[in-house]
């Protein structure tokens, strides 16, 4: 997964961007905001081109492990997740809020050898339950007919992972 990121370092006159993949930051330009802004839609459609990428839809979220949703995260100037499992009303030190430093945050726990992918979307992050690495449902059905009876069971053995959920993002 790449990401393309824009930042303004003097405004519209002065902008960086830079790329983020595998939670590693490489800086390509600078220039104007409508320069980097350009150059970003060129280089998208040069690893669309050579590369077989495609956009993903501003509706669907992009998943990937903890450590890269949470770097692009805080590239983004987010370090608190609200996270209820943090929650602590009965002794101090309390923790009304659920809010953890975005840093050290361990993200969901998931159960029978599963895993979670995350997503981030504007102040959220999505995590939802994957399976394990080599289960037998990670193969699809090659007779379509049987395809839905094997969606139903993927989703009920992700349901014994972990449930699906979102957490609010800020910043200090």
């Amino acid at each position: 997964m790449r990401h393309l990121l824009i930042y303004l370092v003097d405004g519209a006159r002065e902008t960086r961007l830079d790329q983020l993949s595998a939670g590693s930051e490489t800086a390509i330009a600078t220039g104007t905001q409508y320069e980097m802004e350009q150059k970003a839609d060129a280089l998208a459609q040069l690893w669309i081109t050579n590369e077989g990428f495609k956009r993903q839809p501003q509706d669907e979220f992009v998943f990937e492990p903890l450590e890269r949703t949470v770097a692009l995260a805080m590239k983004m100037g987010f370090t608190i997740v609200f996270d209820p499992s943090y929650t602590k009303m009965d002794r101090p030190p309390f923790n009304l809020t659920g809010a953890v430093p975005l840093s050290t945050w361990r993200g969901m726990t998931p159960k029978n050898g599963g895993g979670y992918a995350y997503a981030l979307d504007q102040m959220r992050l999505h995590a939802r339950p994957t399976l394990p690495p080599n289960h037998e449902l990670n193969v699809g059905p090659s007779d379509p007919k049987e395809f839905p009876a094997y969606l139903v069971k993927v989703s009920a053995f992700l349901k014994t992972v972990g449930p699906f959920a979102e957490f609010t993002l800020a910043g200090d």
